[in-house]
């Protein structure tokens, strides 16, 4: 997933700017995933989801800081940019 989504940045714009392009966009990708699994637990648990609605921002947060931040830049360092 992320190699797909660098060579897609990289299509259209070189490395530097190609990295200011990346980082948000993975980042706002798992933040999404994250609130949308949240959305999901809510629905099949019965759970209201104003009621919840802290803890599934909490969580997109969450998983958009680990696995968006930290995931893209350990991707961007292993592929030496």
């Amino acid at each position: 997933m992320y190699r797909g989504l660098w060579n897609l940045i990289t299509k259209y714009m070189d490395n530097s700017h190609a990295v200011s392009v990346f980082l948000p966009t993975i980042i706002m990708g798992w933040t999404i995933a994250g609130v949308l699994v949240g959305l999901i637990v809510c629905a099949f648990t019965g759970t209201g989801i104003i009621s919840a609605l802290a803890d599934l921002i909490c969580a997109g947060g969450y998983a958009g800081l680990i696995l968006g931040l930290f995931g893209g830049c350990f991707f961007l360092y292993r592929i030496g940019v």
